[in-house]
């Protein structure tokens, strides 16, 4: 059997998840010769000393911790447990999950060169169901998780079966991830798995998802915490929250650079364009910031007006950091590490000297349920990419197009900032 190289992170309060995916991982993989390794951004209950006391129990099981005082992150921690991968196939596993058995052999089986392969979730009745995934509760907690009886009941819904979807849990080839360099930093709790997607599909991987590899997942664990459908619990609900204002963020993140939204079912395409607001400080800042990530850069009139927008955006990383439990100063010395949105690149004064496509406005005395162009602003790259050069009126705006630029196929390949691996511990 190929050699593979598991990875999984794990965060705080998840010991006991993280305990219940080894259990599967010793008892279930028909090989113990894989690589296994477990990236602990944060220890708040022992999680390391729990590792360290098992370690002889596996071949290979490696243990990454890190010198930050803050996290390393979840998008950026994924990439690196591919860079310190020794084995070219990498299967990814979050710490809430447990696998079936057989689980290596049947993604070895399934995996194709320059494809990412999800595997199967079976997952409690907390979402509605989906095609995409078996609904079957065998626990909420993972202290009363009923391993045998997933493990026997994954048996019967293994199928020879695939259709093209992703998510995790996923196993690919080294060089396919670092294709396209893997996680983008930019996105910080939510969408980088949509932005992954996007890059994976201009650039002509497949995304594969196989009904014969199984994992029971118990749902959103790392993302919300662990008790987040508890309605009576006024500490989950506070994070629950929080992650709704974080994920509204990360859909805005998306958007500034694929222009529209959707988690793989096209490939979304965003043209280089200039939006001059001649008439910029009688709008309401917040309908020009609303608008402003279907373009490019958006002109305005002054540099009051300018400063005044960018500031609406002081406290984007707020609700993140809060959820991450990292504190103001430690962010300011870590977010080097990350990619950032440059509102200043975005927001210019004046007009534009060279473009490819600019649009100009007249927003006075327009009804936005009737005006062509308010109606369409967030689908202008999808109605422009197929018009020839030439100048157009579109209801109150004037589109003058010089040529369509497709800046989609500028971001298949992310660059993500530099990270110092002498900031990583490995045992």
């Amino acid at each position: 059997m190929r050699q593979i190289t598991f990875t999984t992170n794990v965060g705080a309060g998840t010991l006991e998840y993280t305990k219940l995916l080894l259990k599967s991982l010793k008892e279930n993989l028909d090989s113990q010769d894989h690589e296994i390794i477990v990236f602990v951004d944060k220890d708040t209950d022992g999680t390391v000393d729990y590792l360290r006391s098992i370690k002889d129990q596996f071949v290979d099981l490696k243990i990454v911790t890190h010198k930050l005082k803050g996290i390393v992150g979840y998008q950026r921690n994924s990439n690196l447990l591919v860079d310190l991968a020794k084995h070219d196939i990498v299967s990814y596993l979050q710490s809430d999950m447990v696998v079936s058995k057989h689980y290596d052999t049947e993604v070895i089986k399934a995996l194709e060169e320059n494809t990412i392969l999800s595997s199967t979730r079976i997952e409690p009745p907390l979402h509605g169901p989906s095609d995409k995934t078996i609904t079957k509760d065998f626990g909420l907690d993972p202290l009363e998780f009923k391993f045998k009886e997933f493990v026997e009941f994954a048996e019967t819904v293994k199928k020879e079966e695939t259709i093209n979807y992703f998510f995790a849990p996923y196993t690919f080839h080294k060089e396919t991830w670092k294709k396209i360099g893997g996680y983008d930093t930019v996105f910080r709790r939510a969408r980088e798995d949509s932005d992954f997607v996007q890059r994976c599909l201009h650039a002509n991987i497949n995304l594969k998802q196989t009904f014969t590899a199984v994992v029971y997942h118990f749902t959103c664990v790392s993302s919300r915490g662990k008790n987040w459908f508890d309605t009576q619990n006024q500490e989950a609900q506070r994070r629950v929250e929080l992650q709704k204002i974080a994920d509204g963020i990360e859909i805005r993140r998306f958007l500034q650079k694929w222009g529209n939204f959707n988690h793989g079912d096209t490939k979304l395409n965003k043209l280089d364009i200039d939006l001059v607001l001649k008439n910029s400080t009688s709008l309401d800042p917040m309908f020009v910031a609303q608008i402003e990530p279907f373009f490019s850069r958006v002109w305005l009139q002054s540099d009051e007006q300018k400063k005044h927008l960018i500031s609406i955006f002081d406290n984007q990383h707020e609700p993140a950091n809060q959820l991450l439990e990292i504190t103001k100063e430690d962010w300011e010395r870590d977010r080097k590490f990350f990619n950032e949105v440059d509102f200043d690149s975005i927001y210019r004064v004046g007009e534009p000297k060279k473009y490819n496509i600019k649009i100009e406005p007249n927003f006075e005395s327009v009804n936005s349920n009737e005006d062509e162009f308010l109606r369409n602003i967030t689908n202008i790259s999808n109605i422009l990419e197929s018009n020839e050069p030439g100048v157009y009126e579109f209801g109150c705006a004037t589109i003058d197009i010089k040529e369509i630029v497709n800046l989609s196929l500028q971001n298949i390949q992310v660059k993500n900032p530099h990270f110092d691996m002498s900031m990583l511990v490995i045992e």
